[in-house]
């Protein structure tokens, strides 16, 4: 029972606060002002670009149905080669941008790569054939790949353990919103602006994501705060500054690394660029990535109950509105507590219950639409590996950047060979291949967080052995209660 308790107990150890919401009791009032600080200006900037980097790429889909496949003669699979080109750009891009942030400030750095990609999405109105759509939107997705990848390494510049998750789970949030929106503006297009000036609606609908977007680059570009190591943000004081940086020293997680070529053996020497990266690839796997699609598609193919295009429309947004109560009422409960791996597995037992039920096919009509929110959960589990990941690698701060963007490109490359040969359109609504295929990847990755938790305890125990071994002052238990960093230097032997 002893290493049953040691996984599942708190990662906070003896220093495990009282049970909090958004502020640690005993909080001073100056560490909650500059908190509401560095929340406001980082939080408003990173939802909005990734809320305007999921409005594009919701937005490719709603134009083809509105217009553009007419307009442009996408009869064939020109439709599928544009979200490919597009996908192949996000892949790619996110690992160069992420090195970029630890040499150039992120404030210039990630408000000029989405300011560039909203030219591209207004220049996209213009288009007269798919030719010229593939390469804007491979350019589009490099450039976004900044986006989810940077947000996730400046705010594990900035936060303690204590509040990364909850924070994370906010920014991870609007992509859901995102998706619903865009829906929500291309009707609105259709009706007030189609054929405005001689433009169709689906073209109205690119020039309006780009302004939105310039907006949201501009206000990042005067109001992002950088890193603490790097902020000149006005609206910090010197004290705020200095506290920072401190706030990160005490948590046991002071960034260290430098950008030299240096860097890149030192990375790929460490455990955490393999395991964190195996754990996003699972991740990636579950029915969660098209839990939307696969639920329209047996809506509209149900010969058992009448479904109207509104509902087949609208229904599966449900499974957004759930993830969101889940991601922050997971991520809440892990900040608090420390208890990552309780959440952990009842989440996975979430998505192994309702793709079991799918699998199964032959279920009455409440638990199906059951089955499909569960095995769509997997919103809590992003903000969970992501704030585990900066956690496990803030010790370094080019590993970190690179495992994160790592982790996502992998995930991603992933994601679409899954979709193209496991959930084929051609396969719904049953998706005999799909199904089994994520139950048995969910099953690998209930094995794989006992892995990683393992290599993390490993990591947490190296600096209690060595104070021991070198008779420091300090006594063995405070430093396991004060070395809430992981040493990067534990190298996996792979």
């Amino acid at each position: 029972m002893g290493l049953i308790n040691t996984i599942f107990a708190s990662s906070y150890g003896a220093d495990r606060p009282p049970f909090f919401f958004w502020f640690p009791k005993g909080t001073p009032s100056s560490e909650k002002k500059l908190l509401c600080k560095i929340d406001f200006f980082i939080l408003t900037y990173g939802c909005l670009a990734y809320f305007t980097k999921w409005l594009d790429q919701a937005n490719l889909s709603n134009a083809y149905v509105s217009g553009m496949k007419e307009d442009l003669q996408m009869y064939g699979t020109e439709y599928n080669l544009a979200v490919t080109c597009f996908q192949v750009g996000t892949i790619l891009g996110g690992i160069p941008s992420n090195l970029m942030l630890t040499w150039v400030k992120p404030r210039y750095w990630l408000p000029g790569c989405e300011l560039a990609w909203a030219i591209l999405t207004i220049c996209t109105y213009k288009v007269t054939s798919y030719n010229q759509l593939y390469p804007i939107r491979f350019f589009i997705g490099f450039l976004e790949g900044s986006s989810f990848v940077g947000i996730q390494y400046v705010l594990g510049s900035w936060y303690k353990r204590t509040e990364l998750g909850k924070r994370t789970a906010i920014f991870s949030c609007s992509a859901y919103v995102g998706t619903m929106v865009s829906g929500y503006l291309q009707s609105a297009v259709l009706k007030g602006l189609n054929g405005r000036h001689g433009i169709a609606a689906w073209r109205w609908v690119f020039i309006i994501d780009g302004v939105i977007t310039v907006i949201v680059a501009l206000y990042g570009l005067f109001f992002f705060p950088d890193t603490p190591e790097q902020t000149t943000a006005f609206y910090f004081t010197d004290e705020d500054k200095v506290r920072a940086k401190e706030r990160l020293k005490e948590d046991g997680r002071e960034p260290k690394g430098d950008f030299s070529w240096r860097m890149f053996p030192r990375v790929v020497r460490t455990w955490q660029l393999y395991v964190l990266t195996i754990l996003w690839m699972f991740w990636n796997t579950t029915v969660g990535k098209v839990a939307n699609t696969v639920m329209q598609l047996w809506m509209k193919s149900d010969k058992e109950h009448k479904w109207s295009i509104y509902q087949v429309n609208n229904v599966p947004t449900a499974i957004n509105g759930w993830n969101i109560v889940m991601i922050l009422a997971a991520n809440v409960y892990v900040d608090a507590t420390g208890r990552r791996m309780i959440v952990v597995l009842i989440n996975l037992a979430m998505l192994i219950f309702g793709t079991i039920c799918l699998i199964a096919w032959n279920i009455p009509l409440g638990l199906r639409i059951v089955s499909y929110l569960f095995a769509g959960t997997d919103g809590p589990l992003s903000p969970i590996y992501m704030s585990w990941a900066n956690i496990l690698c803030s010790n370094d701060t080019q590993l970190r950047a690179l495992t994160i963007a790592i982790m996502n490109s992998c995930g991603a490359a992933l994601t679409t060979i899954i979709q193209q040969f496991l959930y084929p359109v051609t396969d719904a609504p049953k998706y005999k291949k799909g199904f089994p295929a994520s139950l048995g990847f969910i099953g690998g990755m209930c094995i794989w967080v006992f892995v990683v938790r393992g290599f993390e305890l490993r990591a947490m125990k190296k600096p209690v052995i060595d104070a021991e071994q070198d008779g420091d002052s300090e006594s063995a238990e405070e430093v396991a209660v004060k070395g809430t960093g992981v040493d990067v230097s534990v190298v996996a032997k792979m």
